[in-house]
């Protein structure tokens, strides 16, 4: 199924939008911030906060007067950071800013043609891919929100050239099988993996170890959701040297962030926090699941990482506080809690759905009881 085109009051030379954006929670404006005392339970990004070490690091470099330079447009130090990492050589990364900006810079180097997007996930995708001149297909699993293998996906009319995935998936909080993304390597012409979150999973594997391997392979990393700083989008592309060097090629580098180079360091010895992230995530991930599902009128979908995907449905045969999601997230966000809800993200058109981020015990026990109070009373 082709993505929906928007129509638009724009300019007759105005192209149509590819696909039309959900609803966005806007960031309150830095000035009310700390005025307000919601529990943002919206967002993708490690509950255990952001090390120490990144904060001084940052402070330090702002009081030396880093701002005064431009940032090293070519990330050197950071690079040489993730070859270490990843046991890679330095040719293998590419530095940028956000996920989508990682996206648009793999699809811009193709020529143009039919690229699958997994859904549902976020619109970031099919926006790059659309923008980039590729016509975008949905890539919609027929049972549950698994990702098809492209045979499967062919048997229900869905043909593609390339493939944009996720690992793990959002708002499915599910990991992409080895399997699947192996069958995809040999039906694309390239395919990109978004792993964001995959240190932020129960036991999740990386597809990194397959770049070398498949040259039509891109893996996209950030550090904000694992170090939970989304205010300095730094994320990478992993792929081939041959491969980088080509998206090299359309890519100016003028978004990377002068921080890449502070914290590049820091990247590799914060394995500490990774790890007490990981075990507090093993235990904590089930645990909000059980607590979500034993609430009247909210249905899980099985989490494999840090974020669970829900329904809510009042029914006419229960007599609850709310009736839909919608207003469910407008009593959550008088009471200080925001979810998010994913009404108008692709392959999830029903407004029964939204999200809601795992974060520490103390906060996820405020929002079940919270859940509780609001939808039935006690």
């Amino acid at each position: 199924m082709t993505m929906t085109q928007r129509d638009t009051d724009a300019l007759p030379s105005v192209r149509a939008c590819v696909t039309a954006l959900p609803e966005q929670l806007l960031s309150p404006p830095y000035e009310m911030r700390s005025e307000m005392n919601w529990i943002d339970f919206s967002g993708t990004a490690n509950p255990l906060g952001t090390p120490p070490s990144f904060i001084r690091a940052m402070e330090t470099a702002l009081a030396a007067g880093e701002l005064n330079y431009p940032p090293d447009r070519e990330a050197h130090a950071l690079r040489s950071v993730l070859a270490r990492k990843f046991g890679l050589s330095v040719e293998s990364f590419l530095v940028g800013s956000t996920v989508g900006d990682m996206v648009r810079a793999v699809a811009q180097t193709y020529q143009p043609c039919t690229v699958g997007v997994a859904v549902p996930g976020p619109v970031e995708y099919a926006l790059a891919a659309g923008n980039a001149g590729h016509r975008v297909v949905e890539i919609a699993s027929p049972a549950g929100f698994t990702v098809p293998d492209p045979a499967a996906a062919e048997r229900h009319g869905i043909v593609f050239d390339a493939a944009v995935l996720a690992n793990p998936g959002y708002p499915t909080s599910r990991l992409l099988p080895r399997p699947t993304l192996l069958a995809y390597l040999d039906a694309c012409t390239w395919v990109v993996v978004d792993e964001r979150s995959i240190e932020l999973t129960l036991g999740g594997e990386s597809m990194v170890a397959l770049v070398n391997e498949h040259r039509n392979l891109v893996v996209v990393r950030s550090l904000c959701e694992p170090f939970a700083m989304p205010g300095i989008p730094i994320s990478y592309c992993i792929a081939h040297p041959d491969t980088i060097a080509q998206i090299t090629r359309f890519y100016d580098s003028s978004c990377v962030p002068m921080f890449a180079e502070v914290i590049g360091e820091l990247a590799l010895s914060e394995t500490e926090h990774l790890e007490r992230t990981r075990d507090f995530l093993d235990s904590e991930i089930p645990w909000l699941q059980c607590m979500l599902n034993l609430i009247p009128g909210i249905d899980i979908f099985p989490a494999e990482a840090n974020y669970v995907m829900c329904t809510f449905d009042g029914g006419p045969d229960l007599a609850l506080g709310v009736a839909n999601t919608d207003e469910l997230a407008q009593r959550l966000q008088l009471a200080g809690f925001l979810i998010r809800k994913l009404e108008g993200t692709p392959a999830l058109e029903d407004s029964r759905y939204f999200c809601v981020a795992v974060r520490t015990r103390e906060d996820n026990e405020k929002l079940v009881a919270a859940l509780r109070e609001i939808i039935a009373g006690c």
